[in-house]
């Protein structure tokens, strides 16, 4: 029962084909989309490493009624080229490629999810003067060690496979009474995984990126969700503590992706966030 209204809720929020917008035609060619015309920018970094955007959506088109939100599927993942490398300098490169080309003269908020969180600090403490404020959720343990990293030769071509993904969430029903009762449910996405290179070169490299405590030089807002269930793979209080201005907002109902579990909820909190440091 609870897989089909799932599924059911799926159904229902199914978003609308947004068609690409085109690509950075430089070396390796980024696929990116934009939606909206809002003065105020958050490019939205997938997880991973090694997936494709795609499954963010519709739950991040809803931060288009604050601001316009930038897509972009990483090297090697979705319709971006694959490259010879993909060490984490590079995907900060790929970013800052991406920033100059659809905010070249404005600062703008990034929000990352799992990989993408981790993708979202590194380039905040590296590029302070482009980043206003970063928004943080599915939060792994911070690899960074400081560390030489020793590369590895990944087989090529990269292979994908379809992946399925799931989240603890709330169903809301309102009774003829006009009472509401909650109901709790599983919900269910598939995501695209790439495996080899794009998935493993990332995480493996990251050992050379800085430790954490590096990390409390960000002096920008900073947003961080975090699940209520039990969740192993959540460190969202241990980055509460490395940025002490940073807000914490609990999604109780939530595990790895609040943003999956709460949708409403999740955009209403980044929407405050947004306006408030504008």
């Amino acid at each position: 029962m609870q897989a089909l209204i799932a599924i059911s809720i799926i159904a229902a929020f199914t978003f609308p084909a947004f068609g690409q917008d085109g690509f950075l035609a430089e070396n390796p060619k980024l696929a990116y989309w934009k939606l909206g015309g809002h003065s105020e920018t958050v490019i939205v970094l997938h997880g991973g490493p090694g997936v494709q955007h795609q499954y963010l959506r519709p739950e991040f088109d809803l931060l288009n009624e604050f601001c316009s939100v930038v897509y972009y599927d990483q090297r090697g993942c979705g319709r971006s080229e694959q490259a010879a490398s993909y060490v984490w300098q590079e995907h900060v490169r790929d970013l800052q490629r991406i920033k100059r080309r659809l905010s070249p003269k404005k600062k703008v908020f990034l929000a990352g999810s799992s990989w993408g969180s981790s993708l979202a600090m590194i380039y905040a403490y590296l590029h302070p003067e482009d980043v206003k404020g970063i928004i943080l959720s599915g939060t792994y343990k911070w690899e960074g060690k400081n560390k030489e990293y020793s590369k590895i030769v990944y087989p090529t071509p990269v292979r994908s496979h379809k992946q399925p993904i799931q989240e603890p969430g709330i169903l809301k029903r309102r009774n003829v009474d006009g009472t509401i009762t909650e109901e709790p449910i599983t919900i269910f996405k598939e995501i695209e995984m790439f495996t080899d290179a794009p998935a493993f070169e990332t995480r493996d490299s990251f050992v050379s990126a800085p430790v954490i405590d590096s990390l409390r030089n960000i002096k920008i807002p900073v947003l961080i969700f975090g699940g209520g269930k039990n969740c192993q793979i959540d460190n969202s209080h241990q980055f509460k503590d490395i940025f002490p201005q940073a807000e914490l907002c609990i999604v109780k109902e939530a595990c790895h992706d609040p943003w999956m579990s709460a949708p409403e909820y999740f955009a209403m909190i980044c929407g405050k966030f947004l306006a408030k440091n504008k």
